[in-house]
């Protein structure tokens, strides 16, 4: 049976991380990276000829972002 694809890309699924790195006795400045992310899922066809819902998915999606975490807490 072929297998589908849903993917979510929203402007809500984007965070910031920070580091440095440390190497032969040198340590690296303090900075930041953005990042995008994006949801796929893959699967076959359910009786209802959809590979998931894309509501929960959506949701789970937003739920798992920044504000999503700061409101679950």
């Amino acid at each position: 049976m072929p297998e589908f694809k849903v993917s979510v890309d929203k402007d809500y699924l984007v965070f910031a991380a920070g580091h440095f790195i440390t190497y032969d006795g040198v340590c690296e400045t303090l900075h930041g990276h953005n990042y995008r992310a994006r949801v796929e899922i893959e699967g076959e066809l359910d009786e209802n000829q959809l590979v998931v819902d894309f509501g929960v998915v959506s949701r789970a999606a937003e739920a798992s972002g920044p504000a999503g975490r700061a409101s679950a807490s």
